[in-house]
């Protein structure tokens, strides 16, 4: 366990010095931001791919295999479908102008009050589902100090393994700006692939049986199966293929077409060419990445043979389990790689948008902006601990599907604006449609159980509903 821990460590400090390192290449806002539009796309569709990828992602795919089959990669499939639309049909807006955040496109449309709120939406969302997630990839660290006989309970070492997650974060967040960013997602991309990679073959070796034996029975049992044709027989019409591949492209419209998050990724390349490379790559790289978790399902499957595993923490236990020191560290560093690309993304965007879509950059620096949601981020992450267990599962769920209530409503005001017509109401009303929208999204989804993939489909068509319905109304009168 020591070794593991110096392998955390080491890993740490090559963090800092990609802090430190970029530090001087951020005299400017744009710069801070954006780096000038200075790095090399395949660089940004790699930091792009990493930062969409949570631990959540690393440690749960698996289990979607494991315990059924390969329909989640309908889903994939409607994200490249999603992502081409963005790249043909909005990224060329985001281009036309000088805008560093895409919610300015929205303000220049339809005034300040629609883009400050879809930025506070985009705020409110990104503090609650990526606190959980800090939350959450704080978890191994903790383990690994149990391990090593700190004599404190689990609460006591998850929060220093969090505050620790939280320093390293926050710090080269702040001191290196975008372009640390992106190239520290690089290296934690690289490292949570390795870790996959690595996984897969230890499996492979463990299980010590022909690759064709165990394809065979696979095969045998179902779990090959992909495209979903069947409606009512499939048991979560969710990956009914229709809808699956409507909500992943509905989806990857929203992530990233509407959240700035990911967004920044794209306009942050020198021109549009450059930009839809990275939006329909990236998509492709996904897809692929998440052919290589299910198949560690798949063989976690098979290594399992007849035991009862929880399939959420199945990953995890094989990797606590099974893998040997200091080998163990490494994975471990694979995971807080997928998390803290996410995490470092989070706190430069929301900074970004609080500096451009609420004017903060006319009172407080991009690194006083940074520092200040990297402290709340942290402040937010903390609230799992304070909750008795059944409400700390009820936020842990609404961190994880508020992203679905949301992006619907998101994606028809970018619609709206890449359209010739004038609103026919004033900003603050349509501020209201949206929020609107995103309620009855909400309610509808609650009250009538609707499958995740159309939620997004569902609130796109409210808040279109309310425009055309303003329309009508105001050309009566």
């Amino acid at each position: 366990m020591v070794w593991d821990l110096l392998v955390l460590i080491f890993y740490f400090l090559i963090v800092f010095y990609f802090g430190f390192y970029f530090a001087k290449n951020n005299e400017k806002e744009e710069d801070f931001y954006l780096a000038k539009k200075e790095i090399h796309w395949i660089f940004l569709l790699i930091s792009l791919v990493a930062t969409e990828t949570s631990s959540l992602t690393f440690l749960s795919i698996p289990s979607l295999s494991f315990k059924g089959d390969y329909r989640f990669l309908e889903i994939a499939f409607g994200y490249v479908i999603g992502r081409t639309i963005v790249a043909l049909y909005l990224l060329p807006s985001y281009f036309s102008g000088n805008t560093i955040s895409v919610y300015e496109y929205v303000g220049n449309r339809f005034g300040k009050s629609p883009q400050k709120t879809i930025s506070f939406v985009f705020t409110i969302s990104r503090l609650l589902g990526d606190g959980i997630r800090l939350y959450v990839s704080s978890l191994p660290i903790a383990f690994l100090l149990e391990r090593m006989g700190l004599n404190l309970s689990s609460d006591i070492l998850g929060m220093i393994a969090l505050t620790t997650l939280s320093i390293v974060t926050i710090i080269y967040s702040v001191v290196g700006g975008f372009r640390a960013i992106v190239f520290t997602d690089v290296l934690q991309w690289f490292i949570y692939i390795f870790g996959g990679f690595f996984a897969l073959g230890l499996l492979i070796y463990k299980l010590n049986v022909p690759i064709i034996s165990g394809v065979t029975e696979l095969q045998s049992l179902g779990k090959w199966n992909l495209f979903i044709f069947d409606y009512l027989s499939s048991g979560d019409n969710s990956y009914f293929i229709v809808f699956a591949l409507i909500g992943g492209a509905f989806i990857s419209i929203g992530s990233h077409g509407t959240d700035l998050m990911l967004v920044q990724r794209v306009i942050a390349t020198k021109n549009l060419v450059s930009g839809q490379k990275i939006l329909i790559g990236s998509g492709i790289v996904v897809l692929f990445q998440f052919i290589l978790f299910l198949l560690i399902g798949s063989l976690l499957y098979l290594f399992y043979a007849g035991q009862s595993m929880a399939p959420d923490k199945v990953f995890s236990q094989f990797i606590v389990n099974e893998v040997p020191s200091p080998l163990l560290g490494i994975l471990v560093a694979a995971i807080l790689a997928s998390a803290m690309s996410t995490l470092s993304s989070t706190i430069n965007s929301l900074s970004l948008t609080w500096a451009r879509d609420w004017g903060m950059d006319r009172w407080f620096s991009p690194r006083m902006l940074s520092l200040f949601f990297g402290m709340t981020l942290f402040l937010s992450s903390l609230v799992p601990y304070f909750l008795i267990q059944t409400w700390e599962k009820g936020l842990l769920e609404m961190g994880l599907t508020i992203f679905s209530y949301t992006l619907g409503p998101s994606i028809a005001v970018f619609f709206l604006a890449k359209g010739k017509r004038e609103m026919p109401v004033s900003g603050p009303v349509f501020s209201a449609f949206f929020l609107t929208s995103i309620l009855l999204t909400v309610a509808i989804g609650l009250g009538f159980q609707i499958a995740f993939t159309l939620l997004i489909p569902i609130g796109f068509g409210i808040q279109i509903f309310l425009v055309q319905i303003s329309r009508i109304a105001f050309k009566k009168n």
